[in-house]
């Protein structure tokens, strides 16, 4: 049995015709056969029926029990393979291991055997086998301030050209296979070569980069914008595009979402309905089935209760703090990101007392527990506890362990026992918000560091209100934005792997800080990162699908 299983996983690893095979013959010429490569765990793998068309002249016969393939090669050569022990005898004497493998009835020849029938070098692009003769042939760089243009003897592939960064900062071009002409004349460019490749390192101060292949060239520019388009999707209500981008010459993936606010409602969702709990993003989405959606604000991973200012359909879950900026929503579908004055007021018997906190462990002057509270309340000496009716009839007064549906319990000093007066069962409380827009809020998360704000790049101020463990490391970050035309952005940038290293609060205000925006604000980021679309998550999170305790959504109206 496990023989067996051995024997169909890899059959499978082999079913997948995954590559073109690319020919540069000696006359440098360039012959593209579609879909005959097969990738598996040990090698690559090119069709036997190719061979007859790159070679002129080459015989291809079987023996009559098709137990040996014989190729007879230009040169005379002959070339003997062994269905039974997927070994080649090249004239009768060098003999090659896992050779070939047998498909449909055709013979796959081992890419390295390939080489050595043909005589010619080989090398694995992402999307092409290339096997050549001669390589290609660079003739001329034109080293331009915006643009590099670099001039071959022949068209190029993709796959044929990679590029990055270097850790200084350079530009490093490689093309393969590749030589330099000998009478090359170039300028201000570093050149490096090896077996059949070339690497060209340019001193440029780009942020973000193309290519395009224009006929014999390859032409670099300095790209303006985002960066380089990977992927885009459009709908009525948004606008998703995939980026990869640079800052400081390291590249980095950013998802970013254009949202039209007239065509979607944005609004805050909790785990399981409640605070101090964790639900996995993608349930989430299935459960409330938004049109998009991006985690939330900071939590404290202990508790894995939200930090800072929370409003879900217009009913306070939790107060602001440290002065931190925030994500508003307004009961007229307006939408700010930044900091905003709040009060949140108690009205029992004709005084009024502020609370302090809502939905906090920690003892406060007055802390309001909401339904959605799943925690056991903090008993505290002296303290009064009222459990009050949505309605804001006070039912009962003393410590209660849980919050019961339908009901809050306000929690109040000593002190603010004495300023609310004697309270009664059958009082009424109100409760009012207050804040400095004076707007009516229907739903709000905390946030931070701001990023932009009234259109200008922010300054070192909002250091004092994070740690330099947020701030200073590269990282995944999600952000919330209103670009200067009206529309609302969420961006989500990977982070924490080889492609996308993420980016710190210096790198992400130089990189959006000329990109069109009013303001723009980070939410919670690190393996907390994550966008979906249409039920789909569009980004790379570092760590899978996260579990989270509050996200945003846009629902269409």
């Amino acid at each position: 049995m496990r023989r067996l299983f051995i024997l169909l996983f890899t059959v499978v690893c082999l079913t997948a015709l995954s590559k073109n095979l690319v020919y540069l013959d000696e006359k440098g010429q360039m012959m593209t056969y579609a879909d005959v490569v097969i990738s598996s765990p040990s090698g690559e793998f090119v069709s036997i029926e190719i061979i007859d068309k790159m070679l002129k002249g080459v015989v291809i016969s079987q023996s009559l029990r098709q137990e040996e393939t014989i190729m007879i090669l230009p040169s005379g050569a002959i070339v003997s393979l062994s269905h039974k022990t997927s070994r080649a005898t090249v004239e009768f004497g060098n003999e090659f291991d896992n050779a070939l493998l047998i498909r449909d009835g055709v013979v796959y020849i081992n890419s390295e055997l390939l080489s050595v029938i043909t005589r010619a070098s080989i090398f694995s692009g992402t999307n092409s086998l290339v096997l050549y003769s001669q390589p290609l042939r660079i003739k001329k760089i034109d080293n331009q301030v915006d643009s590099i243009k670099i001039l071959l003897d022949r068209k190029v592939l993709p796959d044929f050209i990679t590029y990055w960064w270097t850790g200084s900062g350079s530009l490093a071009i490689t093309l393969r296979p590749a030589m330099v002409d000998p009478l090359l004349d170039y300028d201000e460019v570093s050149i490096s070569s090896g077996r059949d490749f070339v690497r060209l390192i340019f001193d440029k101060p780009w942020g973000d980069i193309e290519y395009e292949i224009d006929g014999l060239y390859v032409v670099f520019r300095s790209k303006s914008g985002l960066g380089r388009t990977v992927q885009i999707e459009t709908a009525s209500s948004y606008s998703l595009s995939l980026y990869e981008s640079y800052v400081d010459g390291r590249r980095f993936s950013m998802s970013y979402l254009e949202m039209n606010p007239e065509k979607l409602v944005f609004s805050v969702e909790l785990a399981y309905n409640g605070i101090a709990a964790l639900e996995k993003a993608s349930d989430i989405f299935n459960r409330r089935k938004p049109e998009i959606m991006i985690n939330g604000g900071y939590f404290d991973q202990n508790q894995n209760l939200p930090i800072g200012l929370l409003i879900r359909d217009g009913e306070v879950l939790g107060l602001p703090s440290l002065g931190r900026p925030a994500l508003y929503v307004t009961d007229k579908g307006r939408v700010y990101v930044s900091r905003m004055d709040i009060i949140y007021l108690a009205e029992i018997g004709g005084r009024t007392v502020q609370i302090t906190g809502v939905n906090s462990p920690y003892r406060g002057e007055v802390v309001l527990y909401t339904d959605e509270y799943r925690n056991t309340l903090p008993e505290f000496d002296d303290f009064q506890y009222l459990v009050i009716e949505n309605s804001g009839r006070v039912v009962s007064k003393g410590y209660v362990s849980f919050v019961k549906q339908g009901t809050n319990v306000l929690v109040l000093s000593p002190s603010a026992v004495q300023k609310s007066g004697n309270i009664s069962v059958g009082n009424t409380v109100k409760f009012k918000l207050i804040n400095s827009y004076g707007e009516n809020l229907v739903s709000a998360v905390e946030g931070g560091p701001m990023i932009i704000h009234d259109g200008v790049p922010v300054s070192d101020y909002e250091r004092n209100y994070y740690s330099s463990s947020l701030i200073d490391v590269r990282a995944p970050r999600t952000l919330v934005g209103i670009k200067k035309t009206g529309e609302i952005v969420f961006i989500v940038i990977d982070g924490y792997q080889q492609s996308s290293y993420g980016l710190s609060m210096k790198e992400m205000i130089e990189f959006f800080k000329d990109k069109g925006f009013d303001s723009l604000m980070c939410l919670d980021g690190g393996k907390s990162s994550i966008m979906m679309v249409e039920g789909k998550v569009v980004n790379t999170p570092s760590s899978g699908i996260p579990s989270l305790p509050v996200v945003i959504m846009g629902t269409r109206k």
